[in-house]
């Protein structure tokens, strides 16, 4: 999913971004001048912050959707333990607590590692 976020934003900005400062600075009317400059400018420095919630809400769909398939315990754990699921959590760490990522992994190794000692 990420993979597909990056091409798409990589297309965009060797495409749309060349082509739409071409057009603004020598084609466009005047009444295009504002939304040109908008789309340019979101292309650039707004795009990630509308695909990152979105990939971030399907990652958690995701492990949500696993959570609820699994019936036993040992689907259980391997939902949990699945990449998006880490991910997700990590996220999860990084953003509530306003901690780096690597540190945010790290707490997720340690408590993952002392909960499916005790309960599995």
């Amino acid at each position: 999913m990420l993979a597909w976020a990056v091409m798409l934003w990589l297309a965009g900005l060797l495409t749309l971004v060349p082509y739409g400062t071409y057009y603004l600075l020598y084609e466009a009317p005047r009444e295009h001048y504002a939304l040109l400059i908008t789309s340019i400018l979101f292309w650039v420095f707004g795009y990630w912050g509308v695909a990152g919630p979105v990939i971030m809400l399907i990652k958690v769909r995701s492990v949500f959707r696993a959570i609820e398939v699994a019936g036993s315990h040992e689907q259980l754990e391997q939902a949990l333990r699945s990449p998006d699921a880490r991910d997700v959590a990590i996220d999860l760490i990084a953003t509530e607590s306003h901690l780096p990522r690597f540190l945010a992994a790290r707490i997720y190794q340690l408590v993952i590692r002392r909960a499916f000692r005790r309960v599995f």
